[in-house]
């Protein structure tokens, strides 16, 4: 008899130890999907904000040919503060021109910061110059908000 109580007290012992098992690893696994890092969804509508922002600057800057008569004359720092008066303070932006072979033309950096690790928005426009030796280039707006 006294061995049948031994038994009986160590069965129970070891339906306890299986139960707090189960109960620890359902704490752990609770705890990892609770704090697993949410994958973050773009805000669509702060995207097309900012695609019409950039596309309404640069509309703007081409509206009488003075884009085209800056990229021309290589005036990057008139672009750059251009680009600065008419972008609402705190919107990143990094703005790079291409002649029609997909070369860089601009030499200086038209841009108010370094964009890593921001979510960015990409406009590409054509401009066409109103000069007597008509050229294309094609105009890469790269714009972000604040994070």
């Amino acid at each position: 008899m006294g061995t049948f109580i031994l038994k009986m007290i160590s069965n129970n012992k070891g339906q306890i130890r299986t139960i707090e098992a189960f109960l620890a690893i359902s704490v752990m696994f609770s705890v990892l999907v609770l704090t697993a890092p949410m994958s973050s969804t773009p805000d669509f509508e702060k995207q097309g904000t900012l695609k019409k922002l950039g596309t309404n600057v640069l509309i703007e800057l081409d509206n009488n040919g003075t884009l085209g008569r800056l990229i021309e004359g290589g005036n990057w720092t008139i672009l750059k503060q251009s680009m600065d008066l008419l972008l609402p303070t705190g919107v990143f932006y990094n703005l790079t021109v291409y002649d029609e072979n997909l070369q860089r033309v601009n030499t200086q950096e038209v841009s108010n910061t370094n964009q890593q690790g921001l979510e960015a928005v990409v406009i590409q426009y054509l401009c066409v110059t109103q000069s007597s030796d008509t050229r294309f280039y094609t105009i890469q707006l790269q714009l972000a908000w604040p994070q």
